[in-house]
């Protein structure tokens, strides 16, 4: 394990070592934990998972998820539940994903995309969830989805948690929970294929 005093020392170690997991505050002295990611994302080394600590105010989370962030948390947090976030992201990609939400979400949300791509009307995919175009407006909570992919003709369903919703944009991020068994293996393909640095994909 390493540690930074500041997001300027954090940066120097990633210049030089490959991290799998990063823990930052968003507030930091001499370089903040904005500053850190946007700065990080243009290395051209792998990503590391990124965890934020104290997540509030004025960040953009739309932003942050896009540029490979994981995850935010309040202080004071709950431990075990930062310990699941942990797990997961260090997890095997064969494994994520395989067991049915705790709490059945409420909200159903189905989405038309003409595929999985990176332009014109289609899902884009992350590390860790999905952007859409979508026209209606959701809270910030547990959601069960449905896309349908019309150029590849399958359909990709399951439960997540909306992490965004942009009225403005139309578009909506998704953050996998659980993936239905029938698409599951080759939405892991599509994903391990693409190798994308965001953990959800902004338009």
């Amino acid at each position: 394990m390493l540690t930074a005093a500041n997001g300027a020392a954090a940066l120097a170690v990633l210049r030089e070592e490959q991290i799998d997991l990063l823990i930052t505050d968003v507030l930091m002295p001499v370089m903040d934990g904005v500053t850190l990611v946007r700065r990080l994302a243009k290395l051209e080394k792998p990503i590391p998972s990124v965890v934020f600590l104290s997540g509030f105010g004025d960040v953009d989370r739309k932003e942050m998820y896009g540029l490979g962030v994981e995850a935010f948390f309040s202080k004071p947090f709950d431990r075990s539940e930062l310990l699941g976030v942990l797990e997961r992201a260090l997890a095997e990609r064969s494994s994520l994903w395989s067991t049915p939400m705790i709490g059945l979400p409420r909200v159903a949300v189905a989405i038309e995309a003409e595929g999985i791509g990176k332009t014109g009307e289609t899902i884009r995919l992350g590390r860790g969830g999905f952007s859409a175009h979508y026209v209606g407006l959701l809270s910030l909570s547990k959601v069960n989805f449905l896309c349908r992919l019309h150029a590849q003709q399958r359909e990709m369903t399951g439960q997540g948690y909306v992490r965004w919703n942009s009225r403005e944009l139309g578009t909506i991020g998704i953050e996998f929970g659980f993936l239905d068994p029938r698409c599951r293996s080759w939405l892991q393909d599509e994903i391990t294929a693409g190798n994308p640095r965001s953990f959800i994909p902004a338009f």
